[in-house]
């Protein structure tokens, strides 16, 4: 889907060119031909490999997540692909304190909302969709779809969790459930807020 003449998927990586990184692991699915021909396996000096997740039509984001799980090398940050956000969320997630952890913004009244509750140590406590008017004002905020990974002892376990889901035939599960079911028995994970960053999450 194109946004001001350019598709939206191309953003994001320009995003992350103007953030410096490098190295880019791309799921596709639906119109995958048409996304390998446009971006190929380089993009302004981004090095792109693709993998395809069959089963994308009744699947969920982590069971994608999932499929790269042998080829994540250290860090990592994983964006969703129906996002348009300022470059600067990359530089927040890069240059946050922690190993683990979410960008978080104001609550966008989409009616889609990801709501996160935290402590006094901006550690996640409860991840909430769907809850009533009264009490998403005690939420820290809104997942903006975008989150960090620097620990992969922490990813192995989330990996892990999802083997379950998948064998118990659940493939339709975000990967964000996943992670903070994990954090919940080994190590928290964090809140980066920004609620003044601008972004919008566009469903078809």
């Amino acid at each position: 889907m194109e946004v001001g003449g350019k598709p939206l998927l191309e953003y994001s990586l320009e995003a992350l060119v103007q953030n410096k990184v490098t190295d880019v692991i791309m799921v596709v699915g639906f119109l995958h031909d048409k996304i390998r021909d446009r971006f190929g396996s380089r993009y302004q000096g981004l090095k792109i490999k693709y993998f395809l997740n069959e089963q994308y039509a009744n699947s969920g984001s982590m069971y994608s997540f999932a499929m790269v799980q042998d080829v994540i090398e250290d860090e990592i940050i994983v964006l969703e692909s129906d996002l348009l956000y300022e470059p600067r969320a990359i530089s927040l997630l890069l240059n946050a304190a922690y190993k683990n952890c979410f960008l978080i913004t104001a609550p966008s009244g989409s009616g889609d909302e990801v709501y996160l509750f935290t402590n006094e140590k901006q550690e996640i406590t409860a991840l909430e969709r769907n809850i009533p008017r009264h009490h998403q004002k005690n939420a820290a905020g809104e997942f903006a779809g975008l989150s960090r990974y620097d620990e992969r002892n922490f990813l192995n376990l989330v990996f892990r969790q999802s083997r379950k889901y998948i064998a118990e035939g659940k493939l339709n599960y975000h990967y964000e459930n996943c992670a903070f079911e994990t954090s919940k028995y080994t190590k928290p994970v964090y809140a980066v807020i920004a609620n003044d960053l601008v972004w919008y999450e566009i469903d078809i």
